[in-house]
């Protein structure tokens, strides 16, 4: 078997979900190692791609990749808990059927099941 041509790419990230491709191919003559090619390929994308770095930084391009991150908080509809809005729309009930629509909801809270089946007695 005999190679040709030899071809290195390799993908950098850049931050903020930027990358750059960067790749270089070769041609080898008869005789010449693949294995130093190969390596003088990537010599060649690397010093490359440090070369692009810091033209892009240069110019204010670069974004940074420690920025800190800011967690926002998402503010609630009510200030209720989940327990007492379902509490309202249990007593909101008019008939069984109506308040059977509940009883899933109930089923895995022990509070909520004694005021659904105390609203079902009354019922």
């Amino acid at each position: 078997m005999h190679i040709q041509t030899i071809n290195y790419t390799r993908t950098f990230n850049l931050g903020n979900y930027s990358s750059e491709k960067i790749g270089v191919e070769f041609a080898l003559n008869p005789g010449e190692s693949a294995d130093k090619a190969l390596d003088n390929a990537r010599q060649l994308v690397e010093e490359y791609h440090k070369k692009s770095v810091k033209q892009i930084e240069e110019a204010g391009l670069y974004f940074e990749q420690d920025e800190p991150i800011v967690e926002k908080v998402i503010p609630t509809q009510s200030k209720k808990t989940l327990t007492e809005r379902t509490k309202e729309f249990i007593n909101s009930c008019t008939t069984k059927q109506e308040l059977k629509a509940w009883e899933l909801m109930c089923k895995n809270n022990s509070e909520l099941l004694e005021y659904y089946n105390n609203k079902l007695n009354n019922l």
